[in-house]
């Protein structure tokens, strides 16, 4: 199996393009979709029949991460063209002849991860994969795809072209990432990027990539200014029984405004295994798109804190659930410290560490 992607949906016209499509799921999986007289109601893989392609694009289109058509090209961008979104959200569209002779990333090829698709899809079918993206065929490094495989979320994309445009235009771009999170201060793109500490004041609204965990107002950023949040932030949460997910959120989303942190940049929810089971902490992550995790009392109960209380003692076994989780929850990852101690919200607490 090379599959990379979440789900997948493959769509052929002719009788040819089916025998393909079978042979591309065997290696990659994925449902197949086909006009119904094609259907073989026997395959070992999941068939779908159809009357008319779009009618079956407009109800696919959504449920899967990524869509490959071996039609000609117009029929697929036919298809697509309504359900287009943005860069951010729309899954990618790979397209490639019956032959399998030529592999088109057609869109989502950097977030979607169709460039990377489409490459992996030639080398099954014995084609060539056709990458339209300039950064990639001038062999520049991507910002949308460094970021990506950083694990670093994007504040602002529109930003993304002012820093590719630079590249393309053969410009260098200041990179203002004291961690080297997105490793480009070494190796090969590292010519291609001019450290922030270098940059003379007057050369501030130049394109630049800030990597922080610190929110966007109180970076003030320029037009010209990527801004990348890393996944270092790790809040600890305590609540009592039966919190709801609407006040822990609203503790959270105070406390970062107040203190001036991303939520962007959390990568965990955590709390003591008294409160694994806690719907509203388990609900806060999900909507966070973060894990929650849940350390011992006893292991809890040994960490240095600043605000310990006789209350989670008595109630859960440790002297600190916020703080004391939190620390632990991105020390597990790197060193940590607080950045933001014990804030108190209805029926919930919450701390913030920063992994260092």
């Amino acid at each position: 199996m090379m599959n990379t992607m979440n789900s997948i949906a493959i769509y052929a016209l002719t009788p040819k393009g089916a025998a393909l499509a079978r042979t591309l799921a065997c290696e990659v999986g994925g449902s197949i979709f086909l006009p119904e007289r094609m259907v073989d109601a026997e395959a070992v893989l999941e068939e779908s029949g159809f009357q008319h392609l779009r009618e079956c694009v407009a109800e696919t289109f959504g449920r899967f991460t990524a869509h490959v058509f071996i039609t000609a090209a117009g029929i697929a961008v036919r298809a697509i063209a309504q359900h287009l979104v943005s860069k951010d959200v729309d899954p990618a569209v790979v397209v490639l002849d019956q032959n399998g002779e030529h592999v088109i990333s057609l869109l989502s090829g950097h977030l979607g991860g169709a460039n990377r698709f489409a490459q992996q899809i030639a080398q099954i079918v014995g084609g060539v994969a056709v990458i339209t993206t300039a950064t990639d065929t001038e062999k520049l490094p991507s910002v949308d795809m460094v970021a990506q495989e950083a694990g670093c979320v994007i504040h602002n994309l529109d930003a993304v072209k002012y820093i590719n445009g630079a590249l393309l235009a053969g410009e260098q771009v200041i990179l203002d990432d004291p961690a080297d999170v997105l490793s480009l201060k070494r190796g090969t793109f590292e010519k291609y990027f001019l450290p922030a500490e270098l940059v003379p004041f007057s050369e501030e609204e130049a394109p630049s990539i800030v990597v922080s965990w610190r929110s966007a107002e109180l970076l003030e950023l320029e037009e010209k200014t990527l801004l990348l949040h890393p996944k270092v932030l790790t809040v600890g949460v305590g609540a009592k029984r039966g919190a709801s997910k609407d006040a822990i959120l609203q503790l959270i989303q105070e406390t970062f405004s107040k203190h001036d942190l991303a939520l962007g940049s959390v990568a965990r929810l955590v709390s003591v295994d008294a409160k694994k089971d806690e719907q509203g902490i388990i609900q806060a992550a999900n909507v966070l798109g973060v894990p929650f995790e849940t350390f011992s009392a006893e292991l809890l109960n040994e960490i240095d804190v600043p605000n310990p209380s006789d209350a989670p003692k008595n109630a859960v076994g440790t002297k600190s659930v916020a703080e004391a989780a939190a620390l632990h929850g991105a020390s597990s990852q790197q060193n940590a410290r607080l950045v933001v101690e014990k804030q108190k919200g209805n029926g919930v607490t919450c701390a913030v560490a920063l992994e260092i």
